[in-house]
């Protein structure tokens, strides 16, 4: 492959990155928010973004554009990259806390990345009370889920204060070089042509060995191929509305929250049920959100949740890079009138039968045949999502930034059609929460944060952290 015209945005990152580029409801942005116990050395951090966009190469690529818009765009070395362009530094007013960091952290993730750079930004925040720091990493989720997003900290941050010891050596400098469309066209065809040939190979071995396993099994053959269409059938469903009456608008705006709590009172409620970490995490979202809507006099039985799963580790994934490696549940879930064991037991249930879906793996040839679906269509159907919800495990230890201690790690994601988005990232020790919501579904941010804290805490039976780490008297 000529790598003037790099690769191609498949399945769900191009999908991501069309959408995202043509609704502004559908921004797809992830925000990765370090609080730092003092204000980092600026020249290190400069030196470690070098460092890290060698080996991360994804970050010094800008998408780039056919003729006709109606294939996918692809991802090349940016021959006029300029890390001061994606890095900055600034310091808060006098007097600024909390709610001016979300503020902030806010107003960047509803800035649009220029798309003909990298999808890309960072800045580092001076001015916190207690001489502390923030810093702030923006990645566009077409080229980093949430798990590749802790890979790129695992290799910007380091272990110490000081410089970490027998680090690689650094790749060199990627070169990047001119394209014209004539030479992405030509990509285009050869990828269509590919594509093609892969698809008639596949087909090709799928009939035959369909043809094999009919003769020897004809009715379990059936039954899997039957399971297979009802499957995709499930996968690709259209719903009309949300199943949230509280929750039900959307705009083009969203507002952030977080808290944190420890984690080993997560993970000991979750033991003490037989369950996992996630079923704990979606039980205590489950009671927060049943609050919500008993605050609003909604009795609400189910509402409808997104949950990203990972692959990694499935055949053909591609955990060796940063790129995606997810796909989508889908599901409603019960939240009304159960116990904390009953939704563990939920979420335990309906994210393993969502597991065991073909349709799942089949994930990205599906998103594939989306770039023939109007957006608007795309648009509306994220839209009936009533929330997403992701656990991301991160490093169990301390981590650095150019001399300085990361104390807190809170993911900001966008909600991305849905009304609300909560993801908890691990980090020594202890688990954060970040909370968006769309302004128009959840004009009382407050409140709901409120009870997703009580939702923690009922579940862990631990003392959640205030909704503002800075205010001494919560």
């Amino acid at each position: 492959m000529d790598d003037r015209v790099g690769t191609r945005l498949r399945g769900w990152d191009a999908a991501a990155f069309r959408t995202s580029s043509n609704d502004p409801t559908m921004r797809s942005t992830v925000i990765a928010m370090g609080l730092l116990d003092r204000a980092p050395d600026w020249q290190r951090i400069r030196g470690r973004f070098e460092r890290l966009t060698r080996f991360v190469p994804e970050l010094r690529m800008r998408p780039i554009y056919g003729l006709t818009g109606l294939a996918a765009p692809r991802l090349a070395i940016d021959p006029d990259f300029d890390l001061d362009v994606h890095l900055r530094r600034y310091r808060l007013p006098e007097g600024a806390g909390w709610q001016d960091l979300l503020l902030d952290a806010r107003r960047m993730s509803l800035t649009d990345f220029d798309l003909d750079r990298p999808l890309w930004e960072a800045a580092v925040i001076e001015g916190l009370p207690g001489g502390q720091a923030a810093f702030l990493l923006k990645l566009h989720h077409a080229i980093a889920d949430g798990r590749a997003t802790v890979m790129i900290a695992m290799s910007l941050f380091e272990l110490g204060p000081e410089s970490n010891p027998d680090e690689p050596q650094a790749p060199e400098v990627p070169a990047g070089r001119d394209v014209s469309i004539a030479d992405i066209a030509v990509a285009n065809v050869l990828d269509i042509a590919r594509d093609v040939a892969g698809q008639i190979s596949s087909a090709s071995r799928s009939g035959a060995g369909l043809a094999r396993t009919a003769l020897s099994d004809p009715v379990g053959a059936w039954a899997q191929a039957w399971r297979t269409l009802g499957s995709i059938g499930r996968f690709t469903s259209v719903a009309d509305q949300p199943l949230s009456p509280v929750m039900s608008g959307r705009g083009t705006t969203y507002r952030f929250g977080a808290f944190d709590l420890p984690f080993d009172s997560l993970r000991t409620a979750a033991k003490a049920q037989q369950l996992s970490v996630n079923d704990a995490f979606m039980a205590a979202l489950g009671s927060g959100l049943d609050a919500y809507h008993r605050r609003h006099h909604a009795m609400v039985e189910q509402l409808r949740v997104n949950v990203p799963i990972s692959l990694r580790g499935d055949p053909g994934d591609r955990t060796g890079n940063a790129a995606n490696a997810v796909s989508i549940a889908r599901f409603p879930f019960p939240i009304a009138g159960l116990s904390t064991h009953e939704r563990m037991q939920a979420a335990h249930e309906l994210v393993a039968r969502w597991r065991s879906e073909p349709a799942l793996r089949l994930a990205d040839p599906l998103a594939e045949v989306s770039w023939f679906v109007p957006v608007p269509m795309l648009a509306a159907q994220a839209r009936t999502s009533d929330v997403t919800a992701s656990n991301v495990p991160g490093p169990p230890i301390p981590l650095y930034l150019a001399g300085a201690r990361i104390v807190a790690a809170y993911p900001l994601v966008a909600t991305i059609g849905a009304a609300v988005n909560v993801t908890m990232v691990t980090y020594d020790g202890r688990a954060f929460i970040g909370v968006s919501s769309d302004d128009r579904a959840v004009p009382d941010h407050a409140d709901l944060l409120e009870d997703l804290r009580a939702g923690f805490a009922e579940v862990t039976g631990a003392e959640v952290g205030a909704a503002d780490p800075y205010d001494t008297g919560a």
